[in-house]
């Protein structure tokens, strides 16, 4: 029944196919219907009536990474499920649909030996929107990866950890993105709404050129494409399954003025050449030194240039400390099953009235496998407080210009802090108000600032 009452609801599918969920009811509904799915498709009563909404959370399923907790009876049925799949097509008979239907949901369809031969069979539009999802895309993004150029070695252990997980879990997995394009110079730009920031007599160059470092799947590099007029974007990454990723979204929006290449930021300082702008979002705090990358950003920028960082809040990410302390003295390892065993664990901990718990499962990375692995179970992770970004802004001979905020309620929240537009540069200021307000910056720090 709450099938048919979900089916019938055209918004709700929508929003499965499109974005991961982020609701611990929804999710826990979606893994009651995924199960009993998996169920009547195996005692052989389904039927084809419920295509449409099963699809829909097949769709989900991936796009969450299968993030969904499931039990030992489940990984035993799915085991029969795709056997059962696999002799059909052996033997040259038809797969019901339903059948490729209930196993998308409970695994990647790319990673199954025989999913090539399911080209060969008529589908409806349903199924048709999963195989591509799980299957045609995948197969692309492996056939991007030789075109991925490698201008850096990658030495340090630490970056190879790194590495290796992106490689694993690219980051952050997202399908559609809301591209505006403002055709605005730099200046322009980020003088303008929301930013407000204070350039002074910075000029914009023409055709600005930009570095993205660490762009992972590419959803900051198409969004800083759009963002600046005649911009011309490098972006790089550790991970050849993030830009693979990225390569390919890249080209289904038709954008031909970013350029991906594979590097790590540790090594750019022999890259040879400068930019107008780089960007550098949720990146420095994983390197083995923080500081050192973000030197090497700094010499990389042009004598007056601009420069947007993403740092953790130490104070904003006490939720995140505790969670991790938790994975830890379970000794849990950052595979997909120990993933799912802390989520429920961190569930059970806050809905038992551990505040500290309800907060880590009130964020949006809670909701997904990779998102959850950099949340909670990453190989490096620096946490920064104001006062330390301010002395390092100092010895990079860097100015501050101002944050940049996602939420604008909370820059709207902080005017009363602050009587004057000097004060929104004092980064004292803005350490007393974080004290006092300590869910402030509870994604990153994210700021700009220039190169003196």
């Amino acid at each position: 029944d709450a099938a048919i009452q979900l089916s019938a609801i055209p918004l709700f599918l929508l929003i499965l196919k499109l974005t991961p969920v982020i609701d611990l009811k929804i999710e826990r509904a979606l893994t009651v219907l995924r199960r009993a799915l998996l169920a009547e498709v195996l005692a052989g009563n389904s039927t084809d009536a419920g295509l449409p909404f099963s699809a829909a959370l097949a769709l989900q399923c991936f796009a969450n990474e299968y993030v969904y907790f499931e039990t030992n009876d489940e990984e035993i049925s799915v085991e029969r499920l795709q056997t059962q799949i696999a002799e059909l097509l052996e033997t040259n008979r038809d797969v019901p649909p339903v059948l490729i239907i209930a196993l998308a949901a409970y695994r990647p369809l790319h990673r199954i030996p025989w999913s090539k031969k399911l080209y060969d069979q008529e589908w409806s539009d349903e199924i048709k929107a999963v195989i591509k999802q799980q299957i045609t895309e995948p197969l692309t993004e492996i056939s991007l990866r030789s075109q991925i150029q490698s201008v850096t070695p990658v030495k340090h252990a630490v970056s190879k950890s790194v590495q290796a997980q992106y490689e694993e879990n690219p980051y952050p997995r997202w399908i559609k993105t809301d591209i505006k394009p403002v055709n605005k110079s730099i200046k322009a730009t980020l003088q303008g709404a929301p930013v407000h920031l204070d350039l002074g007599n910075f000029t914009s160059p023409e055709n600005p050129e930009i570095l993205v470092a660490g762009c992972g799947t590419g959803q900051h590099a198409i969004s800083t494409a759009c963002r600046f007029s005649n911009a011309q974007v490098f972006a790089v990454d550790l991970s050849f399954s993030s830009l693979s990723y990225a390569m390919r979204k890249t080209n289904e929006l038709g954008l031909s003025n970013i350029r991906y290449a594979h590097a790590d930021i540790m090594e750019l300082k022999d890259l040879g050449r400068q930019f107008d702008l780089i960007e550098c979002s949720g990146v420095l705090h994983h390197l083995h030194d923080p500081i050192a990358g973000w030197r090497i950003l700094v010499d990389l920028l042009r004598p007056g240039g601009v420069l947007n960082i993403g740092l953790y809040s130490e104070t904003a990410r006490m939720d995140v400390v505790r969670g991790r302390a938790l994975i830890a003295e379970k000794q849990y390892l950052p595979t997909p099953t120990d993933i799912r065993r802390a989520r429920r664990d961190i569930v059970a901990l806050a809905e038992a009235g551990n505040a500290t718990m309800e907060e880590l499962i009130h964020r949006m990375s809670f909701y997904t496998t990779s998102e959850c692995r950099d949340l909670l179970f990453h190989v490096q992770e620096h946490r920064f407080t104001l006062p330390e970004i301010r002395d390092a802004l100092k010895t990079l001979k860097l100015k501050f210009l101002g944050f940049e905020f996602p939420d604008r309620n909370v820059k709207r929240k902080s005017q009363s802090s602050f009587p004057n537009k000097r004060t929104l540069t004092s980064l004292s200021q803005w350490h007393r108000f974080e004290l006092k307000n300590p869910q402030t910056f509870r994604s990153m720090y994210q700021f700009w600032c220039q190169k003196k």
